[in-house]
């Protein structure tokens, strides 16, 4: 059962991801990317990493796609000022990259059944695998420097968002 249910969440999370990419539609990929977000969170689960799903769907799936709906909003992107979707040798390589990463996903899921899976309960996992209190001194202690990089990214991508639609009112204002 846990194989079939990991089967059709992967296989949401792939859809999704990939309906993100091909809408036009700024707020359309937006809503597809938590649908992909919260498939992730249903293949953490499938995996007995029931706090990175938790955290999946209030961090990711709620307050960052709250962030880049918000920021959608304020740039006021409309259909008209889209451009054209052309075909360069950056879209052709990440076709062949996720015809790739498809194949990579079948032949994980081949694979899957013979060998019990990439990780079975009691087997290879401690009772504290998933929980809280390793997950925070692995992300407050080895990974400290990473984490908050991330942050200051995300405050600066928030911070160029603004500055543009800023800029773009005063244009418009003149």
């Amino acid at each position: 059962m846990d194989f079939i249910v990991f089967a059709v969440l992967s296989a949401a999370a792939i859809v999704a991801g990939l309906a993100t990419i091909a809408w036009k539609n700024p707020i359309r990929s937006a809503l597809s990317l938590i649908i992909c977000l919260f498939a992730l969170a249903g293949v953490y689960v499938t995996l007995y990493a029931h706090f990175i799903a938790a955290m999946q769907v209030l961090v990711y799936a709620g307050a960052i796609m709250v962030l880049f709906v918000f920021v959608i909003m304020l740039l006021n992107l409309q259909e008209g000022k889209l451009a054209e979707a052309k075909v360069t040798i950056v879209s052709v390589l990440s076709g062949v990259v996720v015809l790739l990463l498809v194949g990579k996903f079948y032949r994980v899921l081949s694979t899957f059944g013979s060998n019990g899976g990439p990780m079975v309960p009691g087997k290879g996992i401690g009772p504290e695998f998933g929980t809280v209190s390793p997950i925070g001194e692995m992300l407050f202690k080895q990974f400290l420097l990473p984490f908050e990089l991330v942050s200051v990214l995300l405050l600066i991508a928030v911070v160029g968002a603004v500055v543009i639609a800023r800029r773009r009112f005063w244009r418009e204002g003149e």
